[in-house]
């Protein structure tokens, strides 16, 4: 299993990083293993809001079919996803006050066959640098 957690500072309140952070349509503008989605994209989110993404890692992709399991704006949203080949993901993401801003944290979770050993730690340190990749794209964008 690779699990990654990352945080940063942002300049703005929760709210305002929400407002970014949140939009489906603009996930491929911050969040650096989001290829694209697959069919069409809600545009509203709730729990139980079912979509599918190709994901990509250290160059490898995948179709995740994300469920959509915890939903809290401008808290914090949760995608609990499957993909080929067994692979199961979780990504999380949480938006907490901090000062005139926010922490901004992205914590990802890959695991299923394969996920183990010398394979696992190579994907996690990938992520990473993806996920700081990420954060810092979405700072530049809700700035």
């Amino acid at each position: 299993m690779a699990k990654v957690s990352v945080s940063t500072s942002m300049p703005v309140n929760p709210a305002k990083a929400w407002a970014t952070a949140s939009d489906l349509s603009r996930f491929g503008e911050w969040l650096a293993l989001h290829e694209g989605w697959r069919g069409d994209v809600p545009s509203e989110i709730k729990t139980g809001t079912v979509l599918t993404s190709v994901v990509a890692v250290k160059g490898l992709r995948n179709r995740i079919t994300w469920s959509v399991t915890a939903y809290d704006p401008p808290n914090g949203i949760t995608l609990s996803g499957e993909g080929k080949a067994g692979v199961k993901a979780l990504l999380e993401l949480k938006l907490k006050p901090e000062g005139d801003g926010a922490t901004g944290e992205l914590d990802v979770e890959f695991s299923g066959p394969g996920m183990f050993g010398p394979i696992s730690a190579a994907v996690g340190k990938t992520l990473q640098g993806d996920l700081r990749r990420s954060l810092d794209r979405l700072v530049e964008l809700i700035d």
